[in-house]
């Protein structure tokens, strides 16, 4: 199955949007899918770049924006909407956190469950929160695909970005676009062979 996908322009005075076509990969299929990619594609990346976080109010929506570059030319890749909610910690409710990472291609801001965030984030001392190192693996594609996620969202991943697993067990996967990769991940370097 296919899909066409709009690329909303950011500078519609200079270019106009552009309109792809891709490839849906529905969420049982992503790990055979994935399989099929050629190991020079494949590696190692952990989160490194310092996030903005806030507590959210309780209800408060949250646009997220994720842009990206192609031909030289940036344009809207996914826009959504996410709800601050609250969680119960240790007895105790606290909201959703409101994060932004400013490290990325698209400075975007996302909402991340309390519980989460406190498994994901620890704070520094300028005010920031550092990712906790946590590997995951990542496949460069090179051709225009839509995911489908483990909660029912459609995530778009255009030639040179990359599909990153959370848990192939579960099927969970999302995707990165190449800049946000870039800027907000490290790549890990494989384990080296002992010699005999």
């Amino acid at each position: 199955m296919e899909k066409k996908v709009v690329l909303k322009s950011i500078k519609p005075e200079e270019y106009g949007d552009e309109v792809v076509t891709c490839r849906v990969i529905e969420n049982a299929d992503v790990n055979a899918y994935l399989a099929t990619i050629p190991e020079e594609k494949k590696f190692r990346a952990t989160k490194v770049a310092p996030v903005v976080a806030r507590p959210g109010v309780v209800g408060e929506v949250i646009h997220t924006v994720l842009l990206t570059e192609r031909n030289g030319k940036v344009y809207i890749l996914s826009e959504e909407d996410g709800v601050v909610g609250q969680r119960e910690i240790d007895g105790k409710m606290y909201p959703d956190m409101v994060i932004t990472n400013v490290h990325s291609t698209s400075n975007e801001q996302y909402v991340v469950r309390a519980d989460k965030f406190l498994r994901m984030y620890t704070p520094n001392e300028d005010g920031t929160f550092t990712p906790v190192a946590d590997e995951r693996d990542f496949a460069t594609i090179d051709e225009d695909v839509i995911i489908m996620t483990a909660w029912g969202s459609e995530a778009v991943c255009l030639s040179g970005s990359s599909i990153v697993t959370y848990s192939a067990e579960d099927n969970d996967f999302n995707t990165v676009e190449q800049g946000a990769e870039k800027s907000t991940y490290r790549r890990v370097k494989p384990k080296q062979k002992k010699l005999s």
